[in-house]
């Protein structure tokens, strides 16, 4: 990454008025003055350079000369979830890359050697993979490729043995099946998305392993690819066409594809569970997962100072992720009694888990989380349910005094399914 790819974003960074919309919650969707903070670095460290609108400044000041890549500005860079928020924010008012010139920012630091420590050995391990559990072992599925089914099952990197991800692999197999529904696995195990190589900065590497897990996906000759982690949503719907190449087997989150059996009623969901439930919206099967569109335009300046594009770059404002979907199979379930957090869907607040953080700034990372859990009590929650792998292991290694489920357990449950 080089300086001059920082420089092409720098119309976006100029845009920047320090409204400080990228560290709270727009006006008009505030539900409670208790939670309107949506930057959990900016909401930790109090101090400007740390939220969204601080590092368009610093990358200006960067590619103008005015301050030096170093380890200072690095520590303030990678201090962030990735989560977008600040992105979606902005665009709340104007049309402004927020997300892009961070990770664009990243990129050119990592490629200075100015990566932490901890995301170093990150990027150690998912270039040096240990043996790929087989999640399904066990579980009579198809193995792909070599036998063909209607649905492959993708869980992921966040299939540890054990892991509560795993475990809701599993279970999210033994659904599709009792819906008679022909269920496969990859026969050598899941390969990881590549997010954490977007995350932290390292995007060739992350368009390697776009390329390379497209083509092992449409090579499968699957149906459709069911995810299990709205992280890998995110990175194949959104990511993957702007770094590399989308797959063309369809993917699907396991909600969105939930949502339909229980809509075609071949799921049906008859054992009532009496459980007041808040749900939380993982940023990248939410905001993040909205399809990216390519775009080629010029640049152009009116009056003197103001930019505009022709033709008109398509605005992505993260409201075209996966909102519906969970939430209308929480309402499906029998018992349940669903209540809101007080931010939702675009604007919901990060959990922690994204971006490197938890390895790098663990306090960072727990302080979120606690936050958001201090979130669902408010609302009068006893469970907090969400449908993201990292979001649910995350949630639940921070703390022990809210139980945290992923969808798929309560759909299991409701299914009758193993009694």
């Amino acid at each position: 990454m080089e300086l001059k790819d920082l420089a092409s974003l720098r119309s976006d960074m100029a845009k920047c008025f320090r409204c400080s919309l990228c560290k709270m919650l727009p006006l008009p969707v505030v539900r409670d003055p208790a939670f309107t903070d949506a930057c959990p670095a900016s909401r930790l460290y109090h101090f400007h350079g740390y939220s969204g609108s601080g590092k368009q400044i610093m990358a200006l000041s960067l590619i103008d000369g005015r301050i030096e890549a170093d380890g200072a500005l690095a520590k303030v860079a990678f201090a962030c979830t990735a989560c977008g928020y600040c992105d979606v924010a902005c665009k709340f008012i104007m049309d402004a890359e927020r997300h892009k010139v961070n990770m664009t920012l990243r990129a050119y630091l990592v490629d200075r050697g100015l990566s932490p420590p901890a995301h170093v050995a990150i990027m150690d391990n998912l270039r040096n993979p240990e043996g790929r559990p087989l999640w399904g072992e066990g579980l009579n599925l198809k193995r792909l490729p070599g036998q063909k089914s209607e649905i492959l099952i993708f869980a992921g990197c966040a299939q540890k043995k054990n892991s509560p991800s795993n475990e809701a692999a599993r279970k999210l197999a033994k659904i599709l099946i009792h819906c008679g529904i022909d269920v496969g696995m990859l026969s050598e195990g899941d390969p990881c998305c590549g997010l954490p190589a977007y995350w932290l900065g390292y995007h060739g590497e992350f368009s390697a392993i776009a390329a390379k897990n497209s083509s092992l996906l449409d090579a499968c000759g699957a149906g459709a690819v069911v995810v299990v982690s709205g992280s890998c949503l995110g990175a194949f719907r959104s990511k993957y066409p702007e770094f590399a190449v989308a797959p063309k087997v369809k993917i699907l989150h396991f909600t969105e594809y939930l949502e339909k059996l229980i809509e075609d009623e071949r799921l049906k969901l008859t054992k009532p569970i009496v459980k007041k439930v808040t749900y939380h919206d993982p940023c990248y099967l939410g905001r993040q997962s909205e399809p990216f569109v390519k775009w080629d335009a010029e640049e152009r300046i009116a009056l003197g100072c103001m930019t505009y594009t022709d033709p008109p770059r398509p605005v992505n404002r993260g409201v075209n992720g996966v909102y519906d979907a969970p939430r209308e199979i929480l309402e499906a379930v029998p018992g349940l009694d669903f209540r809101e957090m007080h931010r939702i869907r675009e604007y919901s607040f990060c959990c922690g888990a994204g971006g490197g953080v938890p390895l790098a700034y663990p306090e960072l990372a727990r302080e979120a989380a606690l936050h958001r859990i201090a979130e669902a009590v408010d609302v009068g929650a006893e469970c907090l349910v969400t449908a993201c792998a990292h979001c649910e292991n995350h949630l639940s290694a921070s703390q022990d005094k809210m139980p945290i489920l992923d969808i798929i357990d309560l759909v299991y449950e409701a299914a009758g399914i193993g009694q």
